[in-house]
């Protein structure tokens, strides 16, 4: 069955402190979301869809050298659920699974794409994610499990409990998912939660009935860009890795 990637690209990335879009920002010499689609390709994606909004000009631009990309436009952003709605009709023919990665995480190897890829496969629920248990939880959506040890949600932090706040294992952010999930229930989404936004972790819990795949994966791999000082250390761990 045809795999195709979206990769989200769409934010500013305040943060940064720099007019540059985030994920043109370099490691290694290459933007951040070159990466991305790198691995994307590797790990066997057909078409490749980038969702562009703030300065979507100028990532249009700097990927202008690499053919075949697809583009979908994120006029405003509203959360990541509403991102990869904005990829939908770009995959009107498509018929397979959908992975779903960040442009602002560069680390990801194709083989745990590809192992994702395999996992949405084989879910019932035909959804698959990566999971990680960072050093420090703060700030990532966390994974609620279900008495049997079964994923049932992602609850982001800003919407979490107390107790749900001590789960360590968190979402990575990385996804793989049948293009038929994504089309019956992304448009049903709703924004009620801290930030306003139309939430693709929502998703989770739409297919936990019939059973979602996840997938632990390293926190050096999933590692995002938030930050210069973040961007460095990624490009001093990349540089040792190299070495």
């Amino acid at each position: 069955m045809s795999l195709v990637a979206v990769i989200l690209a769409a934010g500013k990335g305040t943060r940064m402190g720099s007019d540059l879009p985030k994920v043109l920002h370099p490691l290694l010499g290459e933007p951040l979301v070159v990466h991305a689609i790198r691995a994307a390709r590797a790990a066997g994606a057909a078409r490749v869809v980038v969702v562009v909004g703030h300065g979507a000009a100028l990532v249009r631009g700097a990927l202008a050298p690499f053919p075949g990309l697809e583009f979908a436009l994120q006029a405003e952003q509203k959360g990541t659920g509403h991102a990869v709605q904005q990829a939908l009709p770009a995959l009107a023919d498509h018929a397979g699974d959908v992975l779903i990665l960040s442009g602002d995480v560069p680390r990801l190897r194709a083989a745990t794409l590809e192992r994702l890829a395999g996992a949405c496969a084989g879910s019932p629920g035909r959804l698959a994610l990566a999971t990680f248990v960072p050093a420090d939880a703060r700030g990532y959506g966390r994974i609620v499990r279900d008495a049997a040890g079964r994923v049932a949600a992602i609850v982001e932090e800003r919407d979490a409990s107390a107790e749900q706040r001590a789960i360590r294992e968190c979402n990575a952010g990385v996804y793989c998912a049948g293009v038929a999930l994504l089309r019956n229930e992304l448009p049903t989404l709703g924004a009620a939660n801290a930030q306003g936004e139309i939430y693709l972790t929502d998703l989770v819990a739409r297919a936990a009935g019939q059973g979602v795949a996840a997938l632990e994966v390293p926190e050096a791999e999933v590692a995002g860009v938030n930050t210069p000082e973040q961007l460095a250390a990624l490009e001093a761990a990349a540089r040792a890795e190299r070495a």
